[in-house]
């Protein structure tokens, strides 16, 4: 039986609260100066951590997914390599517009 608070609390707490402080971290870092986001290697770098953050979170959700039964364990990494994918295409286009 999948509890509520053995499954899915867990989740919540690690990407809910984790994420906030992640996210005042950046927003911390920006205000200091220290993550200038006018500079051609901070926004590759922003988007690497953005990028990463949800990596994990879906990564996690979906493992869970299959773990629970909802999805096919085989799901996992046709999603992942799709979202590696795209992180890819994303990449190469920011990559030709800030040569441009």
């Amino acid at each position: 039986m999948e509890l509520f608070s053995h499954t899915w609390l867990p989740f919540i707490y690690l990407y809910g609260f984790g994420g906030i402080l992640f996210f005042l971290g950046i927003i911390i870092t920006v205000k200091a100066g220290s993550f200038d986001l006018n500079r051609i290697t901070h926004k590759k770098w922003m988007w690497v951590l953005l990028f990463g953050f949800v990596w994990y979170l879906m990564m996690h959700a979906l493992m869970t997914w299959a773990a629970l039964g909802i999805i096919s364990v085989y799901t996992v990494p046709i999603v992942l390599l799709g979202m590696a994918a795209v992180f890819i295409a994303v990449t190469l286009m920011l990559k030709r517009i800030l040569k441009a």
